[in-house]
């Protein structure tokens, strides 16, 4: 494992944990981006068999992550709240942008092969909406402690793969804002079901996960490709009057580019 100041590890897990939470935006990537990505992958499977020096790598970055977490869930319930149909279009244009990174990631051109994968991903998505609907009705879903304690899975499954921002199924199934509110009101009880939620399925998603990236590089990406754009399919919010979908059009367009130029100075 490569040595690193604390504080900069705390840094780097702060924006890897705001990129956990914020939708379009992939807690996996980032840490892919920081070059901390295999290695915590690596920490994890080792605290079983070196805890010490697997423990003493991963600390900070858990610290990070948790101070990441909950300083943006303020900024974007506030947001949600006040400016929700141009902050949507925002995320939507950040989601696009990501999109070119993750086709470079896969380091293999588009075929009929990699279609198929990216198809995969978009039935993923489509089977959580059919499901949403068998379940609700399309209504959001009431935020209890179980809930509370899926979200947490969910949001674990966006940071542990890197591209995925599963933000936009919390969206879609109403359970992102009571999720930040539990986040800015520290509603310990529903907390505590998604923080232990969230560090079980990470846990088991670990393993699966690196063996899936490094032996089929492609076809991972690719697949992560079609969840995304499944997923940004879910969440649009629908058409505004004339001028003002284009002042939302020009605000995905600052989505798209932010998200593409932070891609190129990582790479």
């Amino acid at each position: 494992m490569r040595s690193r100041n604390t504080l900069q590890a705390v840094l780097e897990g702060t924006l890897i944990g705001a990129a956990g939470l914020i939708p379009g935006a992939s807690g996996g990537i980032m840490a892919v981006a920081f070059g901390v990505y295999q290695e915590a992958l690596d920490a994890i499977i080792g605290l079983f068999s070196n805890f010490k020096k697997s423990f003493s790598f991963l600390w900070p970055y858990g610290l990070g992550v948790a101070i990441g977490v909950f300083g943006c869930a303020f900024a974007l319930e506030w947001l949600l709240k006040n400016w929700n149909m141009p902050f949507m279009y925002m995320l939507i244009g950040m989601v696009l942008g990501g999109i070119p990174s993750i086709i470079k990631e896969a380091g293999k051109p588009f075929s009929l092969k990699y279609a198929i994968c990216s198809l995969l991903g978009a039935v993923l998505v489509a089977a959580i909406a059919m499901l949403d609907d068998k379940l609700t009705g399309s209504n959001p879903w009431e935020y209890t402690y179980l809930t509370a304690a899926l979200a947490g899975g969910i949001i674990a499954i966006g940071i542990v793969i890197p591209g995925i921002s599963t933000s936009f199924i919390l969206m879609f199934m109403g359970l992102y804002e009571p999720l930040l509110s539990s986040l800015t009101r520290l509603e310990l009880p529903y907390l505590i079901c998604a923080g232990c939620s969230a560090l079980i399925v990470g846990a088991l998603l670990v393993v699966f996960v690196r063996n899936m990236f490094r032996r089929h590089p492609a076809g991972a990406n690719y697949c992560v490709l079609g969840f995304l754009i499944g997923t940004t399919a879910l969440i649009f919010p629908g058409f505004a009057p004339f001028f003002t979908e284009l002042l939302y059009l020009m605000l995905a367009a600052i989505g798209f580019f932010l998200t593409t130029m932070m891609n190129r100075r990582t790479t």
